[in-house]
């Protein structure tokens, strides 16, 4: 197996091949033919209304239904309809020369909607406290030339060297930086999709 030439950083071919091979793992990606590789992966998430949880529990406790207290009881849940897609777009950032994810929703959202939306509860706090505006900015997306939001790869290096132990081979490198960086916009590998590597 090759090993990546100078962790953490990536040739763009190291990068290439790196997508290539983690592309088959994630059942709702595709590599994109342009002039450089683009992994994207495409999710559909439930936009559910923020709602004030004290609020919410309130409002619950006055409403009982016999299903509350029957324990074979089949509870429905309302459906939401809402969904909003997401593209995630996975470059190699050429001056940091780490991977860089893109974010678009379809439809639109403002920034503190999609921070709720894709960053998972456990990273909140973090994302916010990195850099001047936090982790997730928005730029033009180099692919496109359209707004997308980002996550910023000036930390990206240093995270990936603080979690080396040994030569990483460029078919982990993208396993790894979706462990690190992806999973903070809740870009997760499923399990389902890592055994189908085996």
């Amino acid at each position: 197996m090759e090993s990546v030439s100078a962790f953490p950083y990536l040739t763009t071919d190291e990068f290439s091949k790196a997508c290539a091979h983690i592309q088959p793992l994630l059942s709702d990606s595709a590599l994109l033919a342009d002039e450089s590789a683009c992994l994207r992966v495409t999710r559909r998430l439930a936009a559910a209304l923020v709602v004030n949880a004290d609020a919410q529990e309130h409002v619950d406790s006055h409403f009982d239904t016999p299903e509350d207290h029957d324990e074979e009881a089949i509870v429905k849940h309302p459906e939401n309809n809402s969904f909003v897609t997401v593209h995630y777009d996975i470059l190699l950032s050429p001056s940091y020369r780490v991977p860089v994810v893109y974010m678009t929703a379809s439809p639109p959202l403002p920034v503190s909607n999609f921070f709720d939306l894709v960053v998972p509860h456990h990273f909140r706090d973090a994302m916010r406290e990195t850099g001047v505006m936090g982790a997730i900015s928005m730029t033009d997306h180099p692919l496109t030339g359209m707004p997308a939001y980002f996550v910023h790869p000036c930390r990206t290096a240093d995270t990936m060297c603080a979690t080396r132990s040994g030569d990483i081979h460029v078919q982990d490198y993208m396993l790894l930086w979706l462990g690190i960086v992806g999973a903070s916009v809740g870009l997760n590998v499923s399990s389902t999709d890592l055994r189908r590597a085996d």
